[in-house]
């Protein structure tokens, strides 16, 4: 990993003195070194060395009656440290190029490892008069980069807010300086649908999106994603028989943002199913007919969500809200089943995530100092209706603090 780290490096360096008779290949790096500090109150949900946080831990008694999850726990990390390279070069189709590649250093599970470099980024551009082709990784439609949550946390606001990046072929129009049309097509790179592997590879078809943008971030800015995605669960039923039954489901989100000098307005709502690939609760339960199990066959469980932000534009100092909540609606039909097929769900018994979390930002040159709570309440379900959706909730609550310092260059 260290020679292929420093490898792209030096072809970088190099590509950087190269040239034909019009344009010079350029890099640029950007990223910052980022340190967080978090504590705890609850055991909760969090992966990537504790920097990626989802939500609180449901009640585990021990053979005394004592809740093991209610346990504090602090923590710091520099993982989510970034760097990344701009590249851009000679015209090719008549296109104006560029590229990017961008990593942190979160790739590895777990603390009992040392860091390891991942891929966020890695695409090339190529931008006509009216019109984009870009061919690579970057961000599902849904996670707007114009209007995400500013939140000290690293994942800004998931469950709540979906996030992911995935591998992709994105066709955008730009009909005027205000209005864009763009065409995806995706598949799934480290952020997958929860269960078996290669379940969109096995599909055969890939995940399509349509995504409609107007206006500007710094005035009034939405945005607008239509999309499905199919996935093949299983490729063998439970006898080990050839199997392939295709899981569909839809997805859509509205996005806003509305910038004032002063203050910064943001919401966003979305809805779809089998959302675990965004960092998502839900997923797929089995299908069920006179309350027995069918053969390999699964349904989606739908997922809504909605949340805003509001913070100041200070220049030193700003303050800032979030505020959001993601609902299990389960399936649309009354026959579905978890049973053992949880792998293919993420939260299977959580009815609902709700999060408030105020912060304050200092900024001083290119160094950035946030201070952030982040009360986050899980309603946990003692049993599932027939749609798979929790009832008789119970709620379990989690603050994290976080205090996050960021080095930029």
């Amino acid at each position: 990993m260290k020679r292929l780290f420093f490898g792209l490096l030096t072809l970088l360096s190099v590509c950087s003195y190269a040239q034909d008779s019009e344009k010079k290949i350029t890099v640029k790096t950007y990223g910052f070194v980022g340190f967080d500090a978090i504590h705890d109150t609850r055991q909760s949900v969090s992966v990537r060395h504790n920097h990626v946080y989802l939500y609180p831990l449901n009640e585990n008694l021990d053979a005394n009656g004592k809740d093991i999850n209610d346990r504090s726990k602090t923590d710091m990390g520099i993982g989510i440290s970034r760097l990344g390279f701009a590249i851009t070069g000679p015209d090719a189709f008549g296109a104006t190029t560029s590229a990017k590649i961008e990593g942190d250093f979160l790739g590895a599970p777990g603390n009992s490892k040392d860091y390891m470099l991942r891929i966020r980024h890695a695409f090339f551009n190529l931008k006509w008069n009216k019109s984009s082709l870009l061919i690579g990784q970057t961000w599902h439609p849904l996670f707007v980069p114009e209007n995400y949550p500013a939140m000290v946390n690293f994942v800004v606001g998931a469950p709540i807010h979906p996030i992911s990046r995935a591998p992709q072929i994105r066709y955008t129009y730009q009909a005027s300086s205000d209005f864009s049309v763009a065409l995806y097509a995706m598949s799934q790179g480290d952020f997958k649908n929860s269960g078996a592997l290669e379940q969109t590879e096995y599909a055969n078809i890939p995940e399509m999106n349509v995504q409609f943008k107007y206006g500007s971030p710094k005035k009034f800015f939405a945005a607008s994603t239509f999309g499905f995605k199919q996935v093949l669960p299983k490729t063998l039923d439970d006898a080990e028989n050839y199997l392939n039954e295709n899981v569909t489901s839809f997805h859509a989100n509205l996005s806003l943002r509305y910038t004032t000098p002063a203050v910064t307005f943001k919401a966003e709502g979305a809805y779809g199913g089998n959302m675990t690939n965004l960092v998502m609760i839900g997923g797929l339960a089995r299908k069920t007919e006179n309350g027995n199990a069918v053969n390999g066959e699964y349904e989606a469980i739908r997922t809504s969500a909605v949340w805003t932000d509001i913070h100041t534009n200070g220049k030193k100092v700003k303050f800032g809200l979030f505020a959001g909540i993601t609902n299990n609606l389960g399936t649309a039909n009354e026959s579905s089943v978890i049973e053992d097929e949880i792998g293919y769900t993420r939260g299977y018994n959580i009815a609902s995530v709700t999060a408030v979390s105020p912060r304050v930002v200092w900024t001083s040159g290119k160094v950035n100092i946030g201070l952030e709570l982040l009360h986050t309440i899980a309603a946990y379900g003692d049993d599932l209706d027939e749609k798979s959706k929790p009832i008789n909730t119970r709620n379990f609550s989690n603050n994290r603090l976080t205090l996050g310092c960021r080095y930029n260059f």
